[in-house]
């Protein structure tokens, strides 16, 4: 076929579909609804994993996190295998630290919840609450394992350390909401009814996931030992350390291999702890990724079937409506060949134009994801845009077969005398 004879079945097609409008945009529904959804759901999901990368970068990839539970309950509503665990200690992390490959170590106790409705300390200053903060004891080399950013003001130091000083460095919301315009430097903030004293402010994190205040900009940093004195009933610790340069590798076995010492874990049983690191954090996000094309396939697989019959459907009516018509064709020439191209070209058409449509309509999800989540650097993949579109033909090509070939086996001379 040449390439005239394919622009003129184009031509022919987009003419059936203006003829039947109605009929063409209920039959495109289907394939619409297929295409838009493999179109959104990869939108997001890839937005999602460059989130993780960004929030990656900004800590430092070479972080590892040490916890009871796996994956810091990343997993979801933890197990009672997990809840039965013995408690990361102070003791671990003093241990974790003096290996060879770690750069430093910190033990990290938090009071609050990051949860958005979970429990919160009360924090305020002069009767002005901070919202839903968390207090977080660390050690004072916390700034450079975990690459805090000070706007202003300074993190507090190892003698502050050792001698429990009641200083804190707040996140900028908790500024912003108890100081307003005033210097938060040396000011005091009331925590659950302690005094501290204000020392330094971080700077604005970029954002959360779905809008509003980042966790970062809702923390009050204060020494570990300050925070312990007060919460002596608070046993269960996490422990975030970072590697020596090139050492990561290096440091997570010697790492798992301390822990499962410390805690007596036999060599036939897996870990009794939580080691989340950045691949584990890939590794979540990938399991995410399958389980929603577990949903998404079925999802768009019947979207694009019921596309695929409906076109099956017109193009049946439409080998009825034209018989005379493709008579007349046959009269004059045209070949069985011809004829199945006319009609399968009609058929890629209708349902290649909802293709296009519905990598249109998933392009808006996208940017509605985005104004919904504004630091989800949401993007649709060069493979789902090729993948919808190739797959939308792919289904009018499959389905429009059976009328094509229908309307070409029909007798000529039939077909001129049908009315």
């Amino acid at each position: 076929m040449h390439l005239q004879e394919i622009g003129e079945n184009i031509l022919m097609a987009f003419d059936t579909l203006r003829t039947h409008k109605v009929r063409s945009a209920l039959t495109m529904t289907g394939v619409i609804g297929g295409v838009m959804t493999v179109i959104a759901i990869s939108s997001f999901l890839t937005g999602l994993r460059q989130f993780v990368i960004d929030q990656t970068e900004r800590f430092g990839p070479d972080l590892v996190f040490i916890s009871k539970m796996d994956s810091i309950g990343m997993r979801g509503r933890p197990s009672q295998e997990e809840r039965m665990r013995k408690d990361i200690t102070f003791d671990d992390a003093v241990a974790v630290a003096e290996l060879p490959a770690v750069e430093g170590a910190t033990p990290q106790m938090v009071v609050g919840s990051y949860a958005p409705f979970g429990s919160s300390p009360m924090v305020k200053y002069k009767g002005t609450e901070a919202n839903r903060p968390l207090v977080i004891g660390v050690w004072s080399n916390y700034d450079k394992i975990r690459n805090v950013y000070i706007q202003y003001g300074r993190f507090f130091t190892p003698v502050e350390e050792q001698h429990h000083a009641q200083v804190a460095v707040i996140g900028a919301s908790v500024a912003e909401t108890l100081y307003g315009g005033l210097d938060p430097i040396d000011r005091e903030i009331e925590v659950e009814g302690k005094m501290y004293r204000v020392i330094g402010v971080m700077e604005k994190a970029p954002g959360g996931l779905f809008g509003g205040d980042a966790v970062e900009d809702r923390e009050l940093i204060v020494p570990f030992e300050t925070l312990k004195a007060a919460h002596p009933e608070i046993e269960d610790i996490t422990i975030t350390v970072k590697a020596k340069p090139k050492q990561f590798g290096a440091m997570t076995d010697e790492v798992t291999e301390l822990m499962r010492r410390r805690r007596s874990v036999p060599a036939s049983k897996s870990n009794n702890f939580g080691l989340t690191t950045p691949e584990g954090i890939f590794e979540i996000l990938n399991q995410i990724a399958f389980s929603a094309s577990i949903i998404v396939v079925p999802l768009s697989g019947a979207g694009l079937l019921v596309g695929g019959i409906g076109v099956m459907n017109i193009m049946l009516v439409s080998v009825t409506e034209r018989t005379k018509e493709i008579g007349v064709r046959r009269a004059i020439g045209a070949k069985k060949a011809d004829i199945i191209w006319q009609f399968l070209t009609e058929a890629v058409t209708l349902t290649g134009l909802g293709g296009l449509i519905g990598i249109f309509v998933g392009w808006l999800i996208s940017l509605g994801l985005k104004l919904l989540a504004p630091t989800l650097p949401t993007s649709i993949p060069l493979w789902a845009i090729i993948t919808g579109f190739v797959v939308s033909c792919s289904v009018g090509l499959f389905f429009g077969m059976w009328p094509a070939m229908k309307a070409a086996r029909l007798d000529p001379i039939e077909a001129l005398r049908y009315e």
